[in-house]
């Protein structure tokens, strides 16, 4: 059965990792934790956004201008430098912290690439078979692309971390199966794909048990 792409699976996307990742933040012991904690409520906002872009579309107006935009800085510019970023914050290892420092680099190399892009070039969304389909005009897109993979996939799977290592291991597979078979729609496909697979960041954050108050009365 193919997956139904529309305004009402982006809202309730939206609604459940809201849920989720008031949960993932409210655990984070540490301040280094809340980046990683914090993406799938990120996700959240961008699926959101792509709901309202769905009820806007078909129509070419500022409100469609506005969601385009603010879709695409999240999908490419955003989300290449916040991974790797928060995959690092997270990492206790000063070695394994310098290699995913490579994948931090590459995710801003290739953010201020296309935002550089969407800067010169209006992007622009439409309905095309069915889902949403993104445009940003640019020259190396393959290059870009390979890069963008790179920095969002690679840093988690360098991770020391079982979970988040986990974590790199289905957005890769995510990222694939919308490489194959939804390629003209990657750009929301994948989001998608990779906002729901976000919700595995649940798995690092389990429930502590209530300290005692030792200090307490009674």
């Amino acid at each position: 059965m193919p997956i139904c792409f529309s305004a009402t699976a982006s809202f309730t996307a939206g609604i459940a990792l809201l849920a989720i990742g008031s949960i993932t933040v409210r655990r984070a012991d540490k301040w280094g934790e809340v980046p990683y904690a914090a993406i799938p409520v990120i996700f959240s906002v961008q699926q959101l956004v792509e709901g309202f872009l769905w009820r806007s579309l078909p129509g070419q107006d500022t409100t469609t201008h506005v969601l385009t935009i603010t879709y695409v800085l999240f999908s490419n510019v955003l989300w290449p430098i916040y991974v790797p970023m928060a995959v690092w914050l997270l990492e206790p290892r000063s070695a394994r912290r310098r290699t995913i420092a490579w994948t931090i680099a590459a995710g801003s190399a290739v953010g201020i690439f296309f935002l550089a892009a969407i800067l010169a070039h209006p992007a622009t969304s439409a309905i095309k078979g069915m889902h949403i389909k993104y445009h940003i005009p640019h020259h190396h897109d393959p290059i870009a692309v390979a890069v963008y993979a790179a920095a969002t996939c690679l840093a988690p799977l360098l991770s020391t971390h079982k979970t988040v290592r986990l974590f790199g291991i289905v957005l890769t597979a995510s990222m694939i199966v919308a490489a194959i078979v939804y390629l003209k729609w990657f750009a929301s496909v994948w989001c998608f794909f990779a906002a729901v697979v976000s919700a595995m960041i649940y798995l690092h954050f389990p429930a502590r048990p209530c300290r005692r108050n030792l200090h307490g009365s009674g």
